[in-house]
C-alpha cells in the first residue's frame, strides 16, 4: 500500500468495512474529484485503481489518464495499446483509408479486426490529450511499426513511409479534436531526416476550426542537435496562424545553421501573441538573427517577466532592447558572446568611466533573480550588468566571475539579496572579497558555493564560517571540498542558524560525514533540519549508523541523492 497519506485515506474511505457489506461509494462533486485526482498526480501516484470503483469515478479518472499518454518510459507492448486506442477514434473514411494503407504494406489486418470493425470508443481519448511532442509520438509509432514488421516477417524497407503515413493521420485527428492541448513540442527523433509534413494537415474547413492548436498555452522548438529541415520550417511558419494564447515559449536552434526562415517565423510566432510571459532561447551564433528575435520581445512589454538566453550572440543593443521589458522579473544569460564595452565607442579603454552612453540607459529595475554565467572574459561586463539594476529589487543572483568591482556592483546595487550563488569560485582568490560582500549584504538566506573540481584547495585558504551572515539557514557546497577544509568551515560557522546542508563533493568520506555529524550535534549546528549528501558516497555501514544517529536523535531529514538538485 501507498505511504501517501491522501492515498490511504482513499482507500480506507472507500474499502468496505465487512466483506460481505455492499461498497456504497458517495458521490462528490465532479470540482472535488478534479482536484483530489490532481492532488494525487502532483505527488506521483497511480490513478488506475479508482477506474473500477464505478463509471462515476471511471469517467473523473480517465481525463487524467489520457492527458499524457505519450511517455517515451512506456513498453512497446503498451506503447502499441495506446496508438490502437487512437486509431480506433478516427472516423469511417480514415478507417478505411488506414485499412488499406496496412493492406498495401503487407500487415496482417486479421490480427487488427477489431480495430475496424468496433464503433466509437466509449470515450472520446484525442479530447483529453493535454500534452504532446511530435518526438514522442514518433517514438510510439515506430516501436509500433516495429513491432508489427518484426513479428509477421514484414520487409521494413518502407518503415520511413509507413512512419510518415501513421504520424500524419494521427497529427490530423488531434488537430481536429485536441481541444485541450496545452503543450506542443517541436521536436523529432535522431534517426529520422526530417518530420512528416504535417503543415498541409492544417488546411482545414474554416467551419472545423484550428481546435488542436488554438488552445496550446505552452509551445517549445528544440533542435539544438540536428539541423532544421524544411518541413520543420513549414510547421513554424504555420504557427503564428494558428496560436495566439501562448505564454510560455521555448527554442533551440541549430548552432551554424543558416536558419533566417526559421528565425522569421519565429520573430511573427513571438509578435502574434496575445500575452506572452516566459520566453527562452538556445543556439543563435549570428547576431544579427538574435537581435531581431529579441527585439521582437518588445510586443510584449507589458506581460513579459522572464527571459532565459543560452549559446546566443548578442550585443549592447540586444541587451537595451531587452530592458524595455519593464515587467521583466527574471533573466538568465549564459555562455554569450558579443558584449563588449567598444561595440558602441570609439575609445578603446575598459574602465568604467568611460562607459557608452547606451549602457547608461540599460536598466533593468524591476528584476528578481538575475543569472550571468560565461558571459566575457572582460569582467567589467558583469558589473556592468548588474549595475543596470539601480536599486533594485533584486531576491536572487547567481555568477561565475568574483572580482573586486562585482563584489562592489552587488554592494551597491543588490542590498536585499536573499538568495546568492557563486560559480567558479577559488578560495585562494576570493575568499577575503566574499568576507567583504557579507559584512555589508546582511539578508542572504541561501548561499551555494561551487568550487571547480581541478581547484585544489589548503586549510588556510577556505573561508571562514565566521564570515557568513547571521541569516543564512541554507548552504550548499559543490565540489572540491575535502575533510579538513569541511571540519574549519563549519566549525567556525557560529553566527549563521543553518536549516538545510547540502555538501555536494567528488568524493565524499566516512570522515567527511563525522565532521558534519560533529557540527550538527553541536550548538552552533543543532538548527540544522535538513542534510543532502551527493557526488560519490560510500554508503557502508558506518555512514548508514552515523546517518541514522542524525535522525533518531537529532530530528535530522537526509534529503535522497536523487533530489538534491531540487533543493
Amino acid at each position: 500500500m501507498s505511504d501517501n497519506p491522501l492515498m490511504k485515506f482513499m482507500i480506507n474511505l472507500f474499502a468496505p468495512a465487512q466483506a460481505k457489506k455492499a461498497l456504497i461509494v458517495p458521490t462528490l462533486p465532479a470540482e472535488c474529484m478534479y482536484q483530489i485526482f490532481q492532488n494525487l498526480v502532483d505527488q506521483g501516484e497511480a490513478l488506475h485503481p479508482f477506474l473500477l470503483i464505478n463509471r462515476y469515478w471511471c469517467r473523473n479518472v480517465i481525463p487524467f489518464l489520457w492527458a499524457r499518454p505519450f511517455d517515451e518510459n512506456l513498453t512497446p507492448e503498451n506503447m502499441s495499446k495506446i496508438l490502437l486506442v487512437y486509431l480506433s477514434s478516427l472516423n469511417d473514411t480514415e478507417k478505411i483509408v488506414l485499412q488499406n494503407f496496412l493492406v498495401q504494406n503487407s500487415y496482417d489486418t486479421e490480427s487488427l479486426k477489431e480495430l475496424f470493425q468496433k464503433g466509437k470508443p466509449l470515450f472520446n481519448y484525442p479530447i483529453m490529450l493535454q500534452e504532446l511532442s511530435i518526438k514522442n509520438l514518433e517514438l510510439f509509432v515506430r516501436s509500433w511499426i516495429f513491432r508489427y514488421n518484426m513479428e509477421f516477417g514484414c520487409q521494413i524497407n518502407q518503415m520511413d513511409n509507413q512512419l510518415n503515413f501513421m504520424i500524419t493521420i494521427l497529427w490530423k485527428l488531434f488537430l481536429r479534436n485536441s481541444v485541450n492541448l496545452r503543450y506542443f513540442r517541436v521536436d523529432k527523433y535522431p534517426d529520422n531526416d526530417d518530420i512528416p509534413e504535417l503543415s498541409s494537415s492544417l488546411e482545414i474547413p474554416q467551419n472545423i476550426g484550428f481546435m488542436g492548436l488554438s488552445n496550446i498555452s505552452k509551445f517549445e522548438i528544440d533542435f539544438s542537435s540536428q539541423p532544421m529541415s524544411k518541413n520543420t520550417i513549414n510547421l513554424l511558419k504555420s504557427i503564428p496562424k494558428l496560436c495566439k494564447r501562448i505564454q510560455i515559449l521555448g527554442i533551440k536552434l541549430p548552432r551554424f545553421e543558416n536558419i533566417s526562415e526559421a528565425v522569421e517565423a519565429i520573430v511573427s510566432i513571438i509578435i502574434v501573441q496575445d500575452r506572452l510571459k516566459e520566453f527562452s532561447l538556445e543556439g543563435v551564433e549570428n547576431e544579427k538573427d538574435s537581435r531581431g528575435i529579441i527585439e521582437a520581445l518588445q510586443s510584449q512589454v507589458r506581460s513579459l517577466t522572464s527571459v532565459e538566453i543560452d549559446r546566443v550572440e548578442i550585443s549592447t543593443l540586444s541587451l537595451y532592447a531587452l530592458a524595455k521589458c519593464t515587467n521583466l522579473e527574471n533573466l538568465k544569460i549564459s555562455n554569450c558572446g558579443g558584449l563588449t564595452i567598444q561595440d558602441m565607442t570609439n575609445t578603446v579603454t575598459t574602465t568604467p568611466s568611460t562607459i557608452d552612453v547606451l549602457w547608461n540607459k540599460i536598466k533593468f529595475e524591476n528584476l528578481k533573480k538575475l543569472h550571468l554565467e560565461k558571459l566575457s572574459k572582460n569582467a567589467i561586463i558583469y558589473s556592468l550588468i548588474v549595475r543596470a539594476l539601480g536599486k533594485s529589487s533584486l531576491r536572487e543572483l547567481t555568477m561565475d566571475v568574483i572580482t573586486q568591482d562585482t563584489i562592489n556592483s552587488m554592494i551597491d546595487n543588490c542590498p536585499d539579496i536573499t538568495h546568492l550563488t557563486l560559480l567558479n569560485y577559488q578560495p585562494s582568490l576570493h575568499d577575503h572579497l566574499l568576507s567583504s560582500l557579507f559584512q555589508t549584504l546582511q539578508n542572504v538566506t541561501h548561499l551555494t558555493i561551487q568550487i571547480p573540481i581541478s581547484i585544489s584547495v589548503s586549510e588556510s585558504s577556505i573561508i571562514s564560517g565566521k564570515s557568513l551572515p547571521s541569516s543564512l539557514t541554507y548552504l550548499k557546497l559543490q565540489c572540491g571540498y575535502q575533510k579538513i577544509q569541511l571540519n574549519g568551515l563549519l566549525s567556525d560557522c557560529c553566527n549563521a542558524k543553518l536549516k538545510i546542508l547540502i555538501v555536494d563533493v567528488v568524493k565524499f568520506l566516512y570522515m567527511d560525514l563525522k565532521g558534519i555529524t560533529s557540527f550538527i550535534k553541536g550548538r552552533a549546528g543543532s538548527s540544522v533540519k535538513y542534510l543532502g549528501i551527493g557526488g560519490d558516497v560510500n554508503c557502508n555501514g558506518k555512514v548508514v549508523k552515523e546517518l541514522e544517529e542524525l535522525k533518531e536523535k537529532c530530528g535530522v531529514c537526509v534529503i535522497p541523492w536523487y533530489e538534491i538538485e531540487k533543493w
